[in-house]
């Protein structure tokens, strides 16, 4: 490369890896959404499934990150650009917008009237403003959206894209680096005062003020990665990444009782561990293609598993639906009370079919959408600024 010319933006850059990351957010969430042995009490051999399927609600704080170092850098990245908050907005709302509106009036506007709903959605019908506005995280502890709760996510993800672009707009990497740890901490701290306050567990695991530091470490490490001295030490640290996050991950286990979601220990310090793992993990596969991969990048670049990422966001938007719409109904009494076997089976069926219908959805539905993308290219007005050595 021309040594005048300027260094491309990381955003512009494919990371094969981090696909392959948010395919297994996927794969661990779909299971524990539709987990059959809630309460089931599983010995021997099938105790390991259990715990597994109850610790796949992870998957979320692992988008969470991914979400918070992806939209950052892209922020960063396009700081420069004239059309910075018409670009970024109109290119989410074209990605986010189309299937998750396009569920919503497949579901109150054809298939209620139809009957087709399960009485838990239909009965969501009466509050459903909740869910088009993406405020449905707040109404936690309540049934205002119960019958399409996996959408509370997805509302914590909107508002993210919402309010941050505002507060990225001048900030420089430093300053963002600092801004998120700062946020991390703060929710650490909310969550904790709620929860000795006797909040509700679930209000903990859905309001946005409690979410946000998996967001926002996200987010720093975007930053750290456009300041050449951080990024040199990130470099130097590849192959130890992935140890010290499995490490922490251990640790962890015991000290949260499995990372149990509504215990004490997960949801005040615990989360704020998985942030901190999820981060590290997302550090170690933050790599362009052209860079020789180590074993961790490998493993995560694998194709199967990059493609289940890729089609991630319509699988997560299809799996509950099409497990209280179709699957409890096939299952009928075997739901009630489920082997390992059929939990295993039904848990493997349930992510090919939202895989299924995730791929038709991305190439008949969603791709429309996506190609108008074109016409909201960040307009670069000149030279991306470099930082010096220190970052500055």
């Amino acid at each position: 490369m021309d040594d005048s010319q300027p260094a491309p933006r990381l955003s512009n850059l494919r990371m094969p890896a981090l696909d392959g990351l948010r395919g297994l957010a996927i794969l661990l969430v779909i299971p524990h959404n539709s987990s059959l042995v809630d309460g089931i009490a599983l010995h021997g051999a099938a105790y390991p499934l259990k715990e597994l399927l109850l610790i796949g609600w992870a998957g979320v704080q692992l988008f969470f990150v991914l979400s918070g170092f992806l939209i950052t850098g892209a922020l960063l990245d396009s700081q420069d650009a004239s059309n910075y908050y018409s670009s970024f907005y109109a290119r989410r709302a074209l990605r986010i917008l189309p299937l998750y509106y396009g569920m919503l009036i497949a579901s109150f506007v054809i298939l209620g009237p139809l009957g087709v709903l399960t009485e838990e959605m239909l009965g969501t019908a009466h509050s459903q403003v909740w869910l088009w506005t993406f405020l449905s995280n707040w109404t936690s502890g309540s049934d205002e959206a119960k019958g399409f709760s996996h959408f509370w996510s997805l509302a914590v993800e909107e508002q993210f894209y919402l309010l941050w672009p505002l507060a990225l707009r001048r900030m420089s990497a430093p300053n963002v680096l600092r801004l998120g740890l700062a946020i991390a901490v703060a929710a650490l701290v909310i969550r904790t005062g709620m929860r000795l306050a006797g909040s509700s567990p679930d209000a903990l695991y859905e309001f946005t003020i409690c979410r946000m530091d998996a967001l926002a470490l996200g987010a720093a490490a975007a930053a750290a990665m456009r300041m050449p001295a951080w990024q040199t030490a990130i470099a130097r640290s590849l192959p130890r990444l992935p140890w010290i996050a499995l490490v922490l991950f251990l640790a962890g286990v015991p000290l949260t009782h499995d990372y149990a979601r509504t215990g004490f220990e997960t949801q005040t310090w615990g989360q704020s561990m998985l942030a901190v793992i999820f981060t590290v993990m997302v550090l170690a596969g933050a790599r362009p293609p052209d860079e020789r991969p180590n074993w961790f990048v490998r493993v995560f670049s694998w194709g199967p598993l990059r493609s289940v990422g890729k089609y991630s966001y319509a699988m997560y938007v299809f799996h509950n639906p099409l497990h209280k719409w179709v699957g409890l109904r096939l299952l009928g009494p075997y739901a009630a009370n489920p082997s390992a076997t059929i939990e295993i089976a039904y848990a493997v069926a349930l992510v090919l079919a939202s895989y299924v219908i995730a791929w038709l959805s991305f190439h008949l539905y969603e791709q429309h959408f996506l190609r108008l993308k074109r016409y909201f290219v960040p307009e670069h007005t000149g030279p991306r600024r470099l930082l010096d050595a220190s970052g500055a």
